[in-house]
């Protein structure tokens, strides 16, 4: 059901967990009918070592040649912020430079699009580009609860002095929502003062003058918060449309011979007996941390396929913008990095260091639970496959996605921190995993059940008369010109 003249703009932002789902989208728009042209510019980042699985995921896109791929004039962090800026100071940059940096690049092209679609991170886009008359949207590539929380931001700056985590025991309330503790609060909004802070409220204000936000949910999901966001205008005024599950078909970043290893090796596995654990690919852990969760992966007694970066000095989400480099700045340089245990526990399972096939083993009836930090990305892609989570959340929005999970999906549990050590101890470990994986534990029955329903329900939000399919197909249809 091609809408015969529209012509769709997708913006999407440097780093992989915005411009995974971003092509994921583009890629929807156009093998779904959905729009028969669309445009795809991305922000880049001038860097020594670009980030590996970034450049493949763009180049397999212009393989497929659905669309166009326009790359926006490189941004040079070390000259606008220096060498050894922080990642948050980087983000913060990105999202002041790149909105008049794309307003002023497409005002130079013949594109005429008669719909445009930003990343929400980019929304400062919309009070730039008032020339532009096609209608303007954003695209919250999180859940509804984050979303909900950005778009009362502006409001909540407004209204509460000081920094919001001053009292652990004090939750910041969203009308209609779940409220938000302190110890989930998205790393955005916990220091007003850094300019961080200040490019998000600006965002939030951007995407409120926006002709809709897209979020990459659905309604079955998250019921309430997308109730709320679609309610008496408590929050936003701004129509909010759930078309997710968007997720990759496949990940491009892998070698098809690694590929195949995985698979083949997952065929010889009995179902639900394997466990997958990975912490995404912008983080690093500590070689303590790494010998734990060895020490876990060997307590539990289950199978598993394990994704993980070599240690470094200090656990951090460093390589944010350079995800699937082999070298790594930080990492040790002893011969072996790993701890002892780690090369033991081999025998139970694969280890990969490199960059693993994330969707071609959740899609495998062997996997029977996910240790994820809980990225969004990772979420939805595991809902999708009807996998249940053990969430180990880590920075960024993790935490909220791992609390909303476990109290309100259902299909998840989330890891304790042991307070002394501020690590996810193995007994800890060994115990959730065997609670999810263990076919006469009761609780693990009912998350487990929870997770099938949602792949069901994932499945017909996008089939030709699903909630999301029909959602954008009516948004496109509006503006058919």
């Amino acid at each position: 059901m091609a809408i015969s003249n529209t012509h769709a703009l997708v913006l999407a932002s440097p780093g992989m967990g915005h411009i995974t789902p971003a092509l994921a989208l583009a890629k929807h728009l156009v093998t779904h009918q959905i729009t028969p042209k669309l445009t795809f510019i991305y922000g880049t980042i001038k860097t020594s070592t670009p980030s590996k699985a970034e450049t493949q995921l763009l180049q397999l896109a212009m393989k497929e040649n659905l669309f166009d791929l326009i790359s926006l004039p490189p941004l040079d962090l070390t000259t606008l912020v220096g060498p050894h800026a922080s990642v948050e100071t980087k983000i913060a940059t990105i999202m002041h430079e790149i909105p008049p940096l794309f307003v002023s690049t497409i005002s130079t092209m013949n594109l005429n699009p008669t719909i445009i679609i930003m990343d929400f991170y980019l929304s400062q886009v919309i009070p730039l580009a008032k020339n532009l008359k096609a209608p303007k949207f954003s695209f919250a590539t999180t859940n509804a609860w984050l979303l909900a929380l950005a778009l009362h931001t502006p409001t909540l700056d407004k209204e509460i002095q000081g920094e919001y985590v001053n009292d652990e025991n004090i939750p910041i309330s969203i009308p209609g929502c779940k409220p938000i503790y302190p110890h989930d609060l998205y790393d955005m909004l916990k220091d007003r003062t850094h300019r961080l802070y200040h490019e998000f409220v600006g965002a939030c204000e951007g995407a409120s003058l926006a002709d809709g936000v897209f979020v990459n949910t659905f309604g079955e999901l998250e019921p309430r918060t997308l109730e709320a966001l679609g309610g008496s205008g408590h929050i936003t005024k701004v129509p909010v449309y759930p078309i997710g599950p968007i997720v990759r078909d496949r990940d491009p970043n892998v070698d098809e011979r690694r590929r195949s290893d995985v698979v083949e090796w997952l065929d010889t596995q009995e179902e639900d007996s394997v466990v997958l654990v990975s912490l995404g690919s912008g983080y690093a852990m500590t070689f303590e941390q790494i010998k734990e969760m060895a020490l876990g992966l060997e307590l539990s007694g289950k199978k598993f396929v394990w994704a993980v970066r070599p240690p470094i000095t200090k656990a951090g989400n460093e390589h944010y913008f350079t995800a699937g480099e082999k070298s790594e700045t930080g990492t040790t340089v002893a011969s072996n990095p790993f701890p002892e245990e780690f090369y033991r526990v081999q025998s139970n399972g694969l280890v990969i260091t490199d960059w693993a096939p994330q969707m071609d083993i959740l899609k495998h009836p062997s996997i029977g639970a996910f240790v994820s930090h809980c990225g969004w990305n990772s979420v939805i892609e595991s809902v999708s496959c009807g996998v249940p989570i053990i969430g180990w959340p880590l920075y960024a929005e993790q935490m909220m996605n791992a609390t909303m999970l476990a109290e309100e999906v259902g299909n998840s549990i989330r890891v304790k921190v042991s307070p002394s050590t501020n690590m996810v101890g193995k007994e800890e470990l060994a115990k959730v995993i065997r609670k999810i994986m263990d076919m006469d534990d009761k609780e693990g029955c009912v998350i487990r059940a929870k997770a099938k329903e949602l792949k069901r329900l994932a499945q017909r939000a996008w089939s030709r008369d699903g909630s999301s399919y029909l959602a954008l197909s009516t948004i496109f249809l509006s503006n058919d010109v």
